[in-house]
């Protein structure tokens, strides 16, 4: 499954970096320290957007007006990201559908894409299926009503509204315990050799992959801080058993008859901070939506501690003067 770093062209600035995550082209913050690492999707901006014309939603997601300059960074970065979803046929799959949205909804993309959270969050978890199909991974799947029809069949994680008009997951998202962080981690695979990128880079990837019987929850493509390919992936298989016996695979996988590199992530990570490669490796830290709940858990429990003193001040006052008048007394 493509992480989808998923978008469109934004209808305004203020969404252009939704753009990037658009073709499951995964920004990588590189290298890191295996110790604060936990999956390969901290390290992606915003993953999908809508589409032109949706300039409400895009607003709203703004935070905070942009420079001159970082909006030419932006567009420079967008013109970087080759793999491009309108290279593919148009669709009305339903399995396709499916797949795609569910993995939109997934527990590994849904906290770390802050369109798609912010719009959830703020409609008790519906989203309108029209924004859904706005996405640029979704643009080729017609008409809408295949999408609807679609996701009513989901099993597990959606669920369509009464009037067919927006979707959400059946149960609420929860943080991962750290011990669901740390198999995630250890589920996944880097593996570098594929070259150049082209419009197809992602979907190919993503057929590659899955072609060796291995259940694939997503493949990310790494970039450099222009956020050009670096001609390598992080690869989460649905389980550390799964992830070895890629790894272990004999004959080695290639890629237009090159043998691949292959290692697990944690092995990649731990060379690189052998090598003394590690720090964050970028300014901004991606969304993480469990990070900005936890961030304002901390703040409001920080004013609540800072008002409690002043209510015993003023209590402690009162029986200060109580006892200064019974001594004049």
């Amino acid at each position: 499954m493509s992480a989808p770093e998923e978008s469109t062209v934004p209808a305004t600035e203020q969404v252009l970096e939704h753009v990037a995550e658009s073709t499951g082209a995964a920004v990588e913050i590189e290298p890191v320290d295996a110790s604060k690492e936990t999956s390969a999707d901290e390290r992606v901006e915003d993953q999908s957007e809508p589409a032109v014309g949706n300039t409400e939603a895009a607003g709203k997601s703004a935070e905070a007006p942009e420079s001159n300059d970082d909006k030419k960074d932006k567009h420079v970065k967008k013109r970087n990201i080759v793999s491009d979803a309108s290279v593919l046929p148009p669709s009305s799959d339903t399995a396709a559908i499916l797949k795609q949205v569910e993995f939109y909804f997934s527990d590994q993309n849904l906290p770390k894409d802050k369109f798609l959270w912010t719009t959830a969050s703020a409609n008790d978890g519906w989203v309108p299926i029209s924004t859904i199909a706005s996405f640029a991974r979704m643009r080729r799947f017609q008409p809408l009503d295949a999408i609807v029809d679609a996701l009513s069949q989901s099993k597990e994680l959606l669920e369509v509204s009464e009037d067919r008009e927006k979707v959400r997951r059946k149960i609420p998202l929860q943080p991962p315990a750290p011990e669901e962080k740390a198999t995630a981690f250890m589920s996944s695979v880097y593996v570098k050799g594929f070259g150049e990128e082209t419009p197809t880079s992602q979907f190919d990837l993503e057929t590659f992959f899955e072609g060796f019987g291995f259940e694939v929850l997503q493949v990310r493509l790494r970039r450099d801080a222009e956020k050009k390919f670096k001609g390598s992936v992080f690869v989460e298989f649905a389980s550390v058993d799964e992830a070895e016996k890629f790894i272990e695979l004999d004959p080695k996988p290639k890629w237009n008859d090159a043998e691949l590199e292959i290692m697990s992530k944690k092995a990649y990570v731990d060379m690189k901070a052998t090598e003394g490669k590690t720090g964050p490796g970028k300014d901004k830290r991606s969304f993480d939506a469990f990070r900005q709940l936890n961030s304002r858990k901390r703040k409001a429990e920080t004013e609540d501690d800072e008002v409690k003193p002043e209510r015993k001040s003023v209590r402690g006052g009162r029986r200060g003067r109580g006892k200064r008048g019974r001594g004049r007394r």
